[in-house]
């Protein structure tokens, strides 16, 4: 049975006058991130009357929850009301079509506008939800209101991502739910991932409960975003994973997030395990320890167990797995280049390959393997590094947690107002496992609002990314184009007075810093020579630390210069607020404090 909504399309201060399509040359869409393909029909719809409206045929449920969501946007933001009696008088309609066996979609978020002017009928289409879910949102920038009247520009799109698994991070609160969603939808983040450390993995906090309830009114309305689950389940109780109670509680409160629109599963396994030079990631139990080889072993077990667990019952999620070595940065090694050509080489080394070895060729097939490329925060990665990983893994491609939207500035990690800027191998989605990129950044922060935006530019058609133009673009949608360069400006100057800070703090922490590596000089002399030339190495660093940053001023200049510079980014703020003061609430508290001046050297 077909379902047709009404919208009524009644624009404030718009003349009543009739309905036409007018030649309109030079329409261009707006829309970020770009569509692959658009073409111009150069006409508009200009809507001036009562008698205007436009019909949403839809039927399957994915096509009611996409015409759900269209009015969603279109009450947010014209303040439009769904209509559901039938009008004779309907001049154009909107059909919503799912088309599940059309082998013309390149991923199921690939989706068609078509405008036909003979049907006076504009036509979305995709193989999958989310696709219907981003045509909706791509067509809201059809409309353009000027000069007192509404009009649609008609344009012909077909777009799709390049990178088709797009994840983020994020601090779920639950009256944030709805703001955040949305976010994701209009700015093309296919998955948003809640954040781990924050709810349990060994019981149902209520929180946590509450915030799931909150997602599937969303999800049961909407549909997309997809949501994942991150656990890890080393973080405030440590998992006995040869313990039945353990894997219980563990799936239990998996189990409450799948039954709630949780369709993908992070178990993460990295930074909080009990750690062993020479041996790796070690088991935290007795029990663990009789039952496994090793640490690899243990959490091969469960990832199985898990994997075992969600096809027995159905549940159609995906499973990702980051392992305690996920890159040669590590935790507690460190730079593990530095390692080679000594007496500890294999300390280091043996233990990381053991462990990779063995999850590559036991993991289940179907689960996702986390590496963030040969640091923490890579910020260039070649087919070689991806190579070399997928040989530790005997031959799986790992999936890539990319975590540089915090390693833009010196002396902090905000990614204030920044674009996305990554150095990849050409057509780098295409060799990654699951064709895509998590990106380890909270979208509910404001000083990260702007780069995720632009992250999720880049992946959606990489081949096009422009960063100042996405900067651009992202801090006008969320700021308005008079706060956007005052913003801008505040950002430059917010990142001068944390520079100025952070370079005094490490002038004079690098001599604390020296004091301790002489002890170490004299208590070895020159023998044995590994440990000289370690001794060697603290004192290069130690060197290149301190010189890194200029000489300070004396302590008067400094705290004159500090204060200088926050007069500057809170007249700014200032101007902003004058602008839009919902904004300036939003901005304010990205402000460093000032440092306690009677403190610092």
């Amino acid at each position: 049975m077909k379902i047709r909504f009404l919208i009524i399309i009644s624009f404030f201060t718009v003349n009543l006058l009739g309905q036409q399509v007018i030649d309109s040359n030079g329409n261009s869409l707006l829309v970020q991130p770009k569509p692959k393909l658009v073409t111009s029909l150069n006409k508009s719809i200009v809507i001036d009357d009562l008698e205007s409206f436009l019909s949403i045929n839809v039927e399957k449920e994915e096509e009611i929850k996409a015409a759900n969501y269209l009015n969603y946007l279109l009450k947010n933001q014209f303040g439009n009301i769904f209509n559901y009696e039938i009008n004779s008088t309907i001049k154009w309609q909107i059909r919503i079509e799912i088309k599940e066996q059309d082998k013309s979609f390149i991923n199921d978020q690939h989706y068609y506008i078509k405008c036909d002017l003979d049907k006076n009928e504009i036509i979305i289409s995709s193989s999958g939800q989310l696709g219907l879910l981003y045509g909706v949102v791509t067509f809201l920038n059809f409309i353009q209101h000027e000069n007192g009247t509404q009009r649609i520009n008609l344009f012909d799109v077909d777009d799709w991502p390049s990178f088709s698994r797009r994840g983020v991070s994020a601090v779920f609160k639950v009256d944030q739910v709805e703001e955040l969603l949305n976010y994701a939808l209009i700015n093309r983040i296919e998955t948003v991932a809640i954040a781990s450390r924050i709810y349990s993995w060994y019981k149902i906090d209520d929180e946590y409960k509450a915030l799931l309830e909150k997602i599937k009114g969303w999800k049961d309305r909407y549909g997309g975003p997809r949501i994942m689950q991150s656990h890890n389940i080393y973080e405030k109780k440590k998992i006995e994973i040869s313990n039945p109670a353990d894997i219980e509680n563990l799936l239990n409160v998996i189990e409450l997030g799948i039954k709630h629109g949780v369709e993908k599963i992070q178990i993460l396994s990295d930074d909080t395990p009990p750690f062993k030079f020479g041996e790796g990631y070690i088991l935290t139990s007795e029990n663990d320890k009789k039952k496994y080889q090793h640490f690899a072993e243990a959490n091969t077990y469960l990832m199985t167990e898990l994997n075992n667990w969600l096809s027995k019952y159905s549940y159609q999620s995906e499973l990702y797995y980051c392992p305690g070595f996920y890159t040669y940065e590590d935790m507690h090694y460190g730079d593990m280049n530095l390692f080679k050509n000594t007496p500890w080489e294999d300390d280091a080394f043996k233990p990381l390959v053991r462990d990779l070895n063995f999850i590559g060729l036991n993991m289940p097939e179907e689960v996702f393997i986390i590496w963030t490329g040969p640091f923490v925060r890579s910020r260039r990665i070649t087919v070689d590094d991806l190579n070399d990983w997928t040989n530790n893994l005997k031959g799986r491609k790992p999936f890539l947690w990319d975590n540089t939207i915090y390693s833009h500035f010196p002396f902090t990690t905000t990614p204030l107002f920044t674009a996305y800027n990554n150095e990849f191998p050409e057509d780098f989605y295409l060799h990654t496992a699951g064709n895509g990129i998590y990106i380890n950044g909270d979208a509910n922060s404001e000083d990260t609002k702007a780069a995720i935006i632009t992250t999720m530019d880049y992946l959606w058609n990489p081949e096009n990314y422009n960063a100042g133009r996405s900067l651009q673009m992202a801090m006008e949608s969320l700021y308005g184009k008079k706060s956007a360069p005052l913003l801008l400006e505040f950002k430059e100057v917010e990142l001068e007075i944390r520079k100025k800070i952070g370079e005094r703090k490490l002038w004079f922490e690098a001599d604390t810093l020296w004091s301790i590596i002489r002890k170490i000089r004299f208590i070895h002399d020159k023998n044995p020579f590994y440990n000289h030339l370690n001794y060697t190495r603290l004192k290069a660093l130690r060197l290149q630390l301190k010189n890194s940053v200029p000489e300070p001023l004396s302590k008067e200049n400094f705290i004159n210069e500090c204060l200088s510079i926050d007069i500057k980014r809170k007249d700014i703020l200032a101007k902003v607020k004058l602008i839009d003061e919902k904004v300036f609430e939003r901005v304010k508290s990205i402000m460093i404090p000032l440092p306690d001046f009677n403190t610092i050297q």
